[in-house]
């Protein structure tokens, strides 16, 4: 398979994660096998698609956006991990801090090289910021919620950029 191919098929992952991770913030938090399949899904297809999302603009980005794609990595890992294991309770929300924090500097290269539409970039960074915003304000948990639906939104238009527009 192809490079192009390859990150076509990425973009295509990043869509369907943006789809399952915006059905994902309405889902119960009580654990069930079927739920622990459902965010293993999600989590690997997050995985794949910031592979995708970085691959397609990665000359572009130069080495921030290098970092941020790293950080995204190592959080989406870290993400299917606690998927499997789940022993360890810190390791959702380190997880997820670093596969946000990560996934932001990214679409700020991203914005800074035209690469991708900005409001997927600005709706990628408001999702951390209205994430953390959920973490530290007790009381407003709704934020998790809104931060998933626009997590999912930005992410579904990063992959649909990556799927249909031309690989450089």
């Amino acid at each position: 398979m192809s490079r192009i191919h390859l990150i076509r098929w990425g973009g295509l992952a990043a869509v369907l994660a943006g789809i399952l991770r915006g059905i994902g913030s309405f889902t119960p938090t009580a654990a069930s096998v079927g739920l622990q399949i459902f965010y293993f899904a999600i989590d690997v297809l997050l995985l794949l698609g910031v592979i995708g999302v970085y691959a397609f603009q990665k000359q572009e980005t130069g080495r921030w956006g290098f970092f941020g794609f790293v950080m995204a990595l190592i959080g989406a890992g870290l993400l299917i991990w606690h998927d499997v294991v789940s022993a360890v309770a810190f390791l959702y929300p380190v997880a997820a801090f670093l596969f946000a924090v990560g996934i932001s500097v990214l679409a700020i290269r991203s914005w800074a090289a035209n690469t991708l539409p900005r409001w997927t970039s600005a709706l990628l960074i408001t999702s951390t910021i209205v994430g953390i915003l959920g973490f530290v304000v007790k009381g407003f948990d709704i934020l998790f919620v809104v931060s998933g639906v626009i997590f999912a939104l930005g992410f579904i238009g990063a992959g649909l950029t990556v799927w249909l527009q031309p690989v450089r």
